[in-house]
């Protein structure tokens, strides 16, 4: 709960005990009086159970930096390719940030790392993200959207629903492009699309595949 719901809350609680004593210290006053400390009271008590029903806030988590590890499912190359951002208030141009390389006509198996690199050591979001997957979707948009490459989601979080840190991209023609890829932050209200939640951190990478 929140610093400002306790304040609520114990307000609530001093407003009780204020009115019960009124009531049995001036016992002997007008109905009146009465009807109106009761008003009270009921309105008191409606307020107190709002703060046991106050919903728990969605934090976004703390990002830096995106890494792409590829692997050619053919000679079994692996590579990685970065974007590293300490400034996430767009339009600021990312800290650094890696052309994707990849040959046509070949797949790759995909994995995403997440770093908060701020920290000192660094902390490997990752970890925090899958066990978190329920209320996460890595979403990749590409351009062009077609041509160029296509991304198959090969991991689901408890309710079947994809989650997007380990992947299959397979490529088509040679040619150049952009790909974003946005963490999108959806607690309580994922259903599998880009469209709910906001974004805990999205990564613009150049893409070339010759």
């Amino acid at each position: 709960m929140s610093h400002a719901a306790q304040f609520k809350c114990w307000h609530v609680h001093i407003s009780f005990i204020f009115i019960f004593t009124f009531m049995t210290s001036y016992s002997y006053m007008k109905v009146g009086i009465f009807t109106i400390i009761f008003s009270i009271l009921l309105g008191s008590i409606a307020l107190l159970n709002s703060c046991k029903n106050e919903p728990v806030q969605s934090t976004n988590e703390a990002i830096t930096t995106l890494k792409v590890i590829t692997q050619n499912l053919t000679t079994n190359k692996i590579d990685t390719f970065e974007y590293v951002n300490f400034n996430e208030t767009r339009p600021n141009p990312p800290s650094y940030v890696d052309t994707i390389r990849l040959q046509p006509q070949t797949s790759y198996a995909i994995q995403v790392l997440l770093l908060n690199e701020a920290l000192n050591p660094l902390h490997n979001m990752t970890d925090t993200i899958i066990s978190r997957a329920d209320n996460h979707l890595m979403v990749y948009n590409l351009d062009p959207a077609t041509g160029m490459i296509s991304v198959k989601i090969q991991d689901k979080d408890s309710k079947g629903l994809p989650l997007g840190l380990f992947s299959t991209w397979t490529t088509t023609d040679s040619t150049n492009g952009w790909l974003r890829m946005i963490l999108r932050h959806q607690q309580g209200i994922k259903n599998g699309t880009e469209t709910p939640g906001n974004n805990d951190f999205e990564a613009d990478f150049p893409v070339s595949v010759r």
